[in-house]
């Protein structure tokens, strides 16, 4: 089977063969998967994926160019109201109340009903306040200037502004930008290309957004730019190490082609915050947060007439709570260099 099957969906120029590795520039790689398909979206075609054999990444052999991959975004999930998925990440319940306390302790934020004696309780009940620290990104305790990169509609900008910090978003999506816009958030539609803001931000994050871009490095480079000397870069990706990927292989939801045009290793993404320039890099432990993944992942493999074992959430996250390698997202932060804290 070839990298793509022909599909009138995408004409041959808005197609481009990829010869070395995005992220590493190695040449060496070999197929991992064909016949993969976008069971998410239903966006056409049938896609490729080669692994390098030089940082270990994942990256589609054959894929759409810069000005043709809007076309795989036509129904994205960023386009619900922020506000609306903010609501939803709330509740009443005891055990909300005690991690809304713990989050206003740790990160200034006014989350309410909350429990002050969550403070005390969560920093024990690690899986729980692993998920709550990348809840808030791991957002250092003093408020500062923050640009969130692919902020799509604008939801942990909302909940960084709820703990006081000054929030500017970028979203290359019309429609994830008029719904941030409708939160009142300041996000200006585009790219980092496109952006001309100062290198005067305190916290730069980007969450689930490297994975989509064409030039990993370039896309590195220019948010190190972004930041002021001593700041802080935060990034979330899906990790193609994680136990899913080597349990459910290719119906792994976080594969997703062709949105999905690199899939990192920790190592390969270290390597790459390191040539930039960025120190003190720090691999951040998931802790809860599989359920989600695991459970598409199971039904992908139903789609994909190969069904799975099913792997247990629980474990996962308990073994993503002892050890970052292990998680199913890459969380890592850094920053930017000549800065010893």
């Amino acid at each position: 089977m070839g990298e793509l099957d022909p599909t009138p969906y995408w004409l041959p120029d808005e197609l481009e063969s990829v010869d070395q590795c995005p992220v590493c520039q190695s040449s060496r790689s070999a197929i991992a998967y064909e016949g993969l398909r976008d069971e998410l979206e239903g966006v056409p075609g049938e896609w490729s994926m080669r692994r390098c054999l030089s940082c270990g990444s994942f990256y589609l052999g054959l894929r759409p160019k810069a000005l043709a991959i809007g076309k795989a975004y036509a129904s994205y999930y960023t386009h619900v109201s922020g506000l609306e998925r903010m609501a939803a990440d709330n509740g009443t319940s005891f055990l909300w109340r005690l991690s809304n306390g713990y989050m206003n302790a740790r990160f200034g934020s006014a989350r309410a009903p909350a429990s002050f004696v969550g403070r005390i309780v969560l920093p024990w009940l690690l899986p729980l306040r692993q998920q709550l620290d990348f809840f808030y990104r791991h957002l250092p305790g003093r408020p500062g200037k923050l640009l969130d990169v692919g902020c799509g509609n604008g939801i942990f900008l909302l909940r960084a502004k709820d703990a006081g910090w000054d929030v500017q978003g970028i979203e290359p999506d019309p429609m994830a930008v008029a719904a941030a816009r409708r939160a009142g958030l300041d996000v200006i539609e585009g790219t980092l290309d496109a952006y001309g803001g100062d290198g005067d931000f305190d916290v730069v994050t980007t969450s689930h957004v490297i994975e989509h871009v064409h030039d990993p490095r370039r896309f590195v480079e220019q948010m190190f730019a972004l930041l002021r000397p001593g700041g802080r870069l935060w990034i979330a990706t899906p990790n193609a190490q994680s136990l899913g990927h080597r349990h459910f292989g290719h119906a792994w939801r976080g594969l997703e082609p062709p949105r999905h045009i690199t899939v990192l290793t920790q190592r390969a993404l270290r390597e790459l915050l390191e040539s930039t320039g960025f120190r003190q890099i720090r691999n951040h432990r998931r802790g809860r947060g599989s359920g989600y993944i695991l459970r598409a992942s199971m039904k992908l493999a139903e789609r994909y007439g190969s069904p799975a074992t099913p792997l247990s959430n629980r474990w996962v996250d308990l073994l993503a709570t002892c050890s970052a390698a292990l998680g199913e997202e890459c969380v890592v932060s850094a920053v930017k260099g000549w800065c010893d804290e």
